[in-house]
């Protein structure tokens, strides 16, 4: 790997993919990526501070073209988020990453259960995520992406320490307290949540 950007990739690619070389010629699919790893991937350039999609990686799979593309995300600059729990109104000029008009603005708060003061963020879908309401519109019964399995504990302490341990995970995650809203709206919007508790509902079997 040559410069920062491709040193940083392939640093990446290693430890995503199990690997211990990388060079600046291989293909992240060729190497036994695939969309979910390249999810986590965005998300580890997310962290550092590099906005990039997963239809960059699909553009530019190899590592040194891929590279040209987070050496141009550096030259961008994130809007900061100014939304915070003392907010009293949202208007279009707060939400940098998607164009809704203040009517729909309006019928999202109305979605978020405890209104405004419970809306972390609110920005438009990624393609990947069109892709995953696409197919959730399209379903005529349940939803692809939901799976259920059975599990089972010992006692009801373990049970409690494993909800406990869930919604830790669900406070922690913006992506977990995340809800698609499209109804009423021009576009699709992704509206993140400050507090998301796990909905558990128990029932006595005969």
């Amino acid at each position: 790997p040559q410069g920062e950007a491709e040193i940083l990739l392939a640093a990446i690619w290693s430890e995503l993919l199990g690997i211990e070389q990388v060079s600046r010629h291989d293909s992240f699919f060729a190497l036994g990526g695939h969309s979910l790893l390249a999810v986590r991937m965005i998300e580890r350039l997310r962290n550092a501070g590099l906005t990039l999609a997963v239809r960059d990686l699909f553009q530019s799979p190899v590592l040194s073209a891929f590279a040209q593309t987070v050496g141009q995300a550096r030259a961008l600059t994130v809007p900061m988020n100014v939304i915070t729990p003392a907010t009293i109104a949202l208007i279009p000029a707060m939400l940098p990453l998607i164009e809704l008009a203040q009517p729909e603005i309006d019928h999202i708060v109305k979605q978020v259960p405890g209104g405004i003061t419970n809306i972390q963020d609110i920005y438009a879908l990624s393609p990947l995520q069109d892709g995953i309401l696409f197919h959730h519109l399209l379903a005529n019964k349940g939803d692809p992406y939901l799976l259920a399995y059975p599990m089972a504990f010992a006692d009801r302490f373990l049970l409690d320490c494993y909800l406990a341990a869930v919604q830790q995970v669900i406070n922690r995650h913006d992506i977990l307290r995340t809800a698609f809203i499209w109804q009423g709206l021009s576009v699709p919007a992704q509206v993140v949540w400050r507090q998301a508790p796990l909905s558990v509902t128990e029932l006595t079997l005969d």
